[in-house]
């Protein structure tokens, strides 16, 4: 069975998703979606948890949108799962702090602190098994908290 999700409901601002529905989300193309969005990509085709991204034979699209970068449709970046698409989103930020912990070999814990601005105390932190995730949380953590401001 697939289902899509249409994009216009991904919404991080604050009266749309509470701190703790940001926490509970599981790496996948909706959080990519959730952070794509927060990044600048816009016009969003339906959005597939089920796949990467996929074209139909009619043309039909999931997980696309346009790249503000050079406004041409593509798939938006793994961000939640790809540590390169992930680091994209660690470099809007003006300082963000990584730690790596591992306790028992192969136990290891990725804790995430974004500063989402240079003239502010306030600062959001999340930790995951994996990095990826971890700066896809604590990024849209950042950003709902400073739309809360």
């Amino acid at each position: 069975m697939c289902y899509w999700i249409l994009p216009d409901s991904l919404d991080w601002r604050p009266n749309a998703m509470n701190e703790q529905q940001v926490r509970d989300m599981k790496p996948g193309r909706e959080l990519d979606a959730l952070v794509a969005k927060a990044m600048g990509w816009t016009n969003f085709s339906p959005i597939d948890p089920n796949c990467d991204h996929a074209v139909g034979v009619d043309g039909y699209r999931r997980n696309f949108a346009l790249d503000p970068s050079d406004g041409k449709q593509k798939p938006f970046p793994l961000y939640s799962t790809d540590i390169s698409a992930a680091w994209e989103v660690v470099e809007k930020f003006p300082l963000s702090i990584i730690e790596r912990t591992e306790i028992f070999v192969g136990e290891v814990t990725y804790t995430i602190t974004i500063y989402p601005r240079s003239d502010s105390d306030a600062f959001y932190t999340e930790s995951s098994r994996e990095f990826p995730h971890a700066v896809c949380l604590a990024a849209l953590l950042a950003l709902r908290g400073e739309e809360q401001q």
